[in-house]
């Protein structure tokens, strides 16, 4: 191999930086491949060669780079070079270099621009940038994820981590050279890349500050996403914002969801790196050939905002060919219409993860499920296509309402289904919804579920009556409606309100209860994190024979259905946990909250809590944990009962 002297290395560090060119091969379009960060320090070389092997389906789409991330290094280097772990990596990383690239891939690996590694103990390229970079393009490594750790800052008197970034980065960008991938990895986001990565060189720079790294959970996935989203104005061609790993293929999410990161990454141009075992990762989610062309369209526009109210979210995209793609997001926890204008024109209008293609003179809608992103490729276009058709079951009943419908069990309730000429291009002709329920249920269209035809514009609109079962289980429920070659599905919760009179609460089942310790507890306090182990609700030695044992935060959500008046109990800490703990208790009805106690601790006797409720469909008890930590927030709310007409 070949090392750099000292003089060539201190030389470096003093040129001039020179941006380089956002047209070099390795920036040709956002990166796609795979990570090792799910290993972590079990990385080894068989592991990677096997996932370079799984990985060989997916590199006609794009799939080229296989990265290792941290723990490849030796404690130490080894006269003054990089050295590969022995036991991880006997073969070297030359030997793995040439097996990914016989493949067809590309070798990438961690480095950090501190004195240590992230992760394994190994050195970091602190004043070793030139003669690192030569090593590991002399080995034909292809892809240098630069991470941001243990930075000595007190060689940089006077100066922000922002300008230390400045310096330290480019160093390592410019002895690489543009044949290279460059990622600039700052997970905390304390030197701001995207406000200088591109005039540095980075082919991507990290934007996930909210949570490092990305967790394979849908909320926080969204909120990553949505920080993103504030930096699409500083990313283009050849240097993009960098959201994290794609996480289909590990489990934590469901195949709507994977599918929705798949799309917002694929219409923000972000990099497409799967974290998950390659033979892990959906092909439903992974290999759509049509949504990575998207990603990977040679204007490099990072997608933005079209309009968004914090729920449903319009994103475009120009395309090099002089199409767009239009992403409709649904973050919401229930299905909803999302539309957006396209123009006074007449549109091609490709639906990319179904492949239906229909056709409309100006006007995209559709009804998208819970958590889902639906991606379209959108043309001018006279090609006769039958007109686009927006079907919506149980459409939200005012914006923002992201909660399911609720029937109760032996009760007929009411859910509307909608089918609309959006596209109006054409005549719809023998229009006929029907619908399937679950075993046991009973539907029943009270209005007419067909129609001899829909001119533009024009809605079918059926009212079906929808009756569970008497003993159905509480819980969310499918209903599925048909019309045509297109499915609308409606989830339903069943849910049983408190019955008139006052009822104690304990007696009540709740929709969802959340507890930081352990269940929550019916007539006994929180006891331990087993299940069943409380003793009598008892606070400043007053003993209450019902009420709700909870360790907080928690969280106690119960369904009420508009029909009741008044929450109220007696809030304290439990004796179990002596004058220890603190918590504020508190009473939401639907999205605001109506009361709350004030802070107690295990020092102060119970006080009452007295709410109105009225009208509301779902109440919530809830404790937070006081302001301080949550040792010993054994929360109580004794004797709590509701009134209900």
């Amino acid at each position: 191999m070949r090392i750099l002297t000292a003089a060539a290395a201190a030389a470096l560090l003093t040129m001039p930086f020179v941006p380089l060119s956002s047209t070099a091969e390795a920036a040709s379009g956002p990166p796609m491949g795979w990570s090792s960060r799910s290993l972590g320090c079990s990385v080894s070389e068989s592991s990677v060669r096997k996932a370079a092997d799984a990985l060989v389906p997916l590199v006609p789409l794009g799939y080229r780079y296989v990265i290792i991330d941290d723990c490849w290094l030796a404690a130490q280097r080894t006269n003054g070079a990089l050295a590969p772990d022995a036991a991880r990596f006997p073969g070297g990383v030359k030997a793995l270099a040439d097996y990914v690239h016989g493949k067809g891939m590309k070798l990438g690996l961690s480095l950090s621009a501190g004195t240590k590694a992230c992760s394994g103990g190994g050195p970091g390229s602190y004043k070793s940038e030139a003669a690192d970079a030569e090593q590991v393009k002399g080995w034909g490594v292809d892809y240098v994820k630069y991470d941001w750790c243990n930075i000595p800052t007190a060689d940089f008197p006077g100066q922000n981590v922002q300008q230390i970034g400045e310096a330290l980065y480019p160093r390592m960008r410019q002895a690489l050279g543009a044949d290279v991938a460059f990622a600039m990895n700052n997970e905390d986001g304390s030197t701001v890349p995207w406000l200088w990565g591109k005039s540095a060189g980075a082919t991507t720079w990290r934007t996930n500050v909210y949570n490092r790294p990305i967790p394979d959970v849908y909320a926080t996935m969204v909120d990553i996403w949505e920080t993103n989203q504030l930096r699409a104005e500083y990313a283009g061609p050849g240097s993009w914002s960098d959201p994290d790993l794609i996480q289909a293929g590990r489990g934590g999410m469901t195949e709507t969801e994977y599918r929705a990161q798949f799309t917002l990454w694929a219409i923000g141009a972000s990099p497409l790196i799967l974290q998950a075992d390659p033979a892990a990762a959906p092909p439903a989610v992974v290999a759509n050939p049509k949504v990575v062309a998207v990603n990977q369209d040679s204007l490099g526009v990072h997608g933005t905002f079209v309009k968004s109210d914090g729920w449903y979210h319009v994103l475009s995209k120009p395309l090099a060919n002089g199409d767009r793609a239009v992403a409709l997001f649904n973050e919401s926890d229930r299905s909803a219409t999302i539309s957006t204008a396209l123009g006074a024109s007449r549109y091609r209008v490709e639906e990319l993860w179904s492949g239906a293609v229909t056709s409309s003179k100006g006007e995209l809608a559709a009804h998208v499920p819970a958590h889902a992103a639906l991606l379209y490729r959108v043309s001018e276009s006279r090609e006769q296509a039958p007109p686009l058709v927006t079907f919506e079951a149980d459409p939200p009943k005012f914006l923002g309402d992201d909660r399911p419908s609720v029937l109760e069990p032996g009760k007929t309730g009411e859910i509307l289904t909608k089918v609309t000429n959006t596209g109006a291009t054409a005549r719809l002709r023998d229009v006929e919804v029907t619908a399937r329920v679950p075993d046991g249920w009973q539907a029943a269209a009270r209005t007419p579920a067909k129609t001899g035809k829909l001119d533009g514009g024009e809605t079918l609109t059926v009212k079906w009556a929808i009756t569970p079962p008497a003993g159905a289980t509480p819980g969310n429920y499918e209903l599925t409606f048909t019309q045509g070659t297109q499915t609308a599905v409606a989830v339903v919760t069943v849910a049983t309100a408190p019955g008139s009179g006052r009822t104690s609460l304990s007696d009540v089942a709740w929709t969802s209860a959340k507890n930081y310790f352990g269940p929550v507890e019916k007539d006994t306090s929180n006891g331990d994190k087993a299940a069943g182990d409380g003793k009598p609700i008892t606070i400043e030695g007053v003993t209450y024979a019902k009420g709700l044992g909870a360790h907080a935060p928690a969280e106690i959500e119960f369904y009420t259905a508009g029909r009741c008046s008044t929450v109220e109990f007696q809030a304290g800490i439990d004796d179990e946990v002596g004058s220890a703990g603190s918590a504020d208790f508190e009473v939401w009805a639907d999205g605001g909250r109506v009361a709350h106690s004030g802070v107690l601790t295990g020092a102060m006797p119970a006080r009452k809590v007295t709410a109105s409720v009225e009208g509301a469909r779902y109440v919530r008890l809830v404790a937070t944990n006081g302001g301080d930590n949550a040792t010993s927030d054994h929360a109580d709310f004794a004797d709590a009962a509701i009134t209900c007409k």
